[in-house]
């Protein structure tokens, strides 16, 4: 009876150090939670856009508070595309006119008015390399999201930089249907 107690107390102690060994302090997988719950961040990056009609690169700027965001894009000039927020359950997008418009759907209200299928709503996620409930994902050498499956997206991670201890993804495209997006962050800064 000693003797199945050390071995069972053995085989515990081996199981402990198992997964201590898959997500080591300061691996990604570590920091899912971390990740999960930082919602006050800001980000700077260019954004391709590659649709059957057009083809564009422009500039983003991202700040998130909580559940609400100001979503910025300019063109290579400086001019503003849109400029895309939410506050609350309130979403209003001011294009380049400078006319406000109003919806409760972010991703269908720029749908609408520029013809980009953006999934603006889930890239809140999936820009910190966090994949939703459900969602398909394959990892990396380091145990970080490589590719994520989703909504009939397609997202690929080609980069991350450790910003504040913290792994974020600095490169990824993004395909649904005819429509691919590539990010290509700049600067990340986190409140």
């Amino acid at each position: 009876m000693r003797n199945l107690l050390i071995i069972l107390g053995l085989l515990w102690l081996s199981g402990c150090a198992y997964k201590a060994e898959q997500a080591p302090a300061g691996s990604w997988q570590a920091q899912q939670k971390t990740l999960s719950q930082l919602q006050n961040w800001q980000l700077s990056a260019k954004l391709g856009i590659i649709t059957p009609d057009e083809r564009g690169s422009l500039s983003l700027f991202w700040r998130q508070t909580s559940n609400d965001y100001r979503m910025n894009l300019t063109n290579v000039v400086g001019k503003r595309v849109f400029d895309l927020s939410r506050n609350g359950q309130r979403v209003q997008l001011i294009d380049s006119e400078g006319e406000l418009h109003q919806a409760t759907n972010a991703r269908d209200l720029v749908q609408e008015l520029t013809g980009w299928d953006l999934p603006v709503e889930q890239l809140s996620y999936w820009i910190k390399g966090l994949p939703g409930v459900g969602d398909k994902v394959t990892y990396d050498e380091h145990d970080r999201p490589k590719t994520i499956r989703a909504h009939g997206w397609q997202l690929e991670y080609l980069g991350y930089t450790q910003i504040n201890g913290l792994w974020l993804p600095s490169r990824l495209n993004l395909t649904h249907d005819d429509t691919q997006l590539r990010l290509a962050i700049s600067q990340w800064e986190l409140k």
